[in-house]
């Protein structure tokens, strides 16, 4: 059944997908009472992520992270709409009602500089929200040569720099923190050519990170060589780790990221993340499926597979990465889910997740994501009775989980042995 606009607009979880895919309108008045200045790819914030974006707090405290670039948007049904102080997001159709939303101003972060090395934060991280995530080094092996991965838009824009002092990232986190309710920090790293898959550069900056703050780790990276890096990875202070596959399909896959798919390949990143499942707790392992980019059938089959296995598939609509529509591209099809099929695979995310019993409280705080927690939203009354069932059975299924509890863990499971000396 197709939903109405009036369904879409009092579901915070159909209003954030439909915000996230098809952008928001910002037109006219409400354009100029924005607060700050519409960032359309002219200011720090946009080098790093999509360019033109506006956070919003949904209603039930739901953060989106939603287009506003003209460009982008100008099919979009959706408008902004403001009075006074009050903020709606309301669509064209004539009886078509208000949601009222909060806006959140542009974070101070964007307009800072790091004391050390002088470089724009905006060009080394984003926040939004609750969500931080910070990349010390931009370089990549694979930027410069036909094996970059073809939705990537890092290293266009932006000058390549080596790993920044440690302290530059600490002051950063410092930043983002005195403005935003951070739990955790995200850091990542491209590929190096080296057999950890990269973690080794950003061993610092954790053990800095984690010396300095009460906070989590999260570090996205390719999968290393051998597992060996994997049990020091979480030994060096990660409380998660991504390896994100980006799509199911396998010649997809090599299709739009050549070079994971040529130098690691697809069997190695699936090794990767079972076993750092028997490292990491649950909860704390999580792969990429890029919806949109593949058949919705191929999308749901690594959702449940990467659920099986323990690892948290996390589910992004795709939408265009600094301005550039990667499905524009002749040789890339396109695959547009229905908003009606994005509910119900949302829906069997939540039953997969549930089913495994797996954590969720490592990937609840992502503004630029429908989350595994927010797919509650898409159950219907089975997803609200269970949310007030871990409630009252004190379950962290969702819930924000404990940087001191993750130490605490790691204490207990870790012990020096030399592991990959030189």
């Amino acid at each position: 059944m197709t939903l109405a606009v009036a369904q879409i607009l009092a579901h915070p979880g159909f209003l954030k997908l439909e915000l996230m895919r098809r952008g928001l309108r910002v037109e006219g008045d409400s354009l100029a009472a924005l607060p700050g200045t519409p960032r359309f790819g002219a200011t720090g914030h946009a080098l790093f992520g999509s360019a033109g974006d506006l956070d919003l707090e949904l209603p039930r405290g739901t953060f989106a992270t939603v287009p506003i670039e003209p460009r982008l948007v100008e099919r979009s049904p959706y408008r902004l709409v403001h009075d006074g102080d009050v903020w709606a997001v309301t669509a064209d159709a004539a009886d078509a009602p208000r949601t009222r939303v909060k806006v959140v101003p542009p974070s101070s972060f964007f307009a800072q500089r790091t004391a050390e090395s002088g470089v724009p934060f905006g060009q080394i991280g984003t926040v939004h929200g609750p969500y931080l995530a910070l990349s010390p080094t931009n370089r990549c092996q694979f930027l410069a040569t036909s094996d970059r991965c073809r939705f990537c838009g890092v290293g266009q824009k932006v000058a390549a720099h080596d790993a920044l002092p440690v302290d530059d990232i600490v002051e950063a986190v410092r930043v983002a923190r005195a403005e935003h309710d951070v739990n955790m920090v995200h850091l990542s790293v491209g590929w190096l050519g080296t057999d950890d898959g990269g973690v080794q550069v950003l061993e610092p900056y954790i053990a800095a990170i984690k010396r300095h703050f009460d906070i989590l780790v999260a570090v996205d990276a390719l999968p290393p060589k051998d597992d060996g890096w994997i049990d020091r990875t979480y030994g060096m202070g990660a409380d998660a780790i991504s390896y994100n596959l980006e799509l199911w399909d396998p010649a997809l896959f090599a299709q739009i990221c050549p070079g994971p798919a040529r130098v690691i390949g697809r069997e190695r990143f699936l090794e990767a993340l079972g076993y750092a499942t028997t490292v990491f707790p649950s909860g704390g392992v999580n792969c990429h499926l890029i919806v949109g980019l593949e058949p919705l059938a191929s999308t749901r089959a690594g959702m449940e597979a990467l659920a099986r296995m323990g690892v948290v598939p996390v589910l992004p609509v795709y939408r265009p990465f600094k301005g550039r529509d990667l499905r524009a591209d002749g040789d890339v099809a396109r695959f547009e889910p229905t908003l009606e099929e994005l509910r119900d695979l949302y829906r069997d995310l939540h039953r997969a997740v549930r089913r495994e019993k797996l954590g969720l409280g490592l990937v609840r705080d992502l503004a630029t994501v429908t989350t595994p927690v927010e797919a509650r939203l898409f159950s219907g009354p089975e997803g609200l009775f269970r949310r007030l069932g871990h409630r009252l059975s004190g379950t962290r299924f969702g819930r924000r989980t404990s940087a001191r509890l993750s130490d605490l863990r790691r204490a207990l499971r870790v012990r020096e042995v030399g592991l990959l000396d030189p």
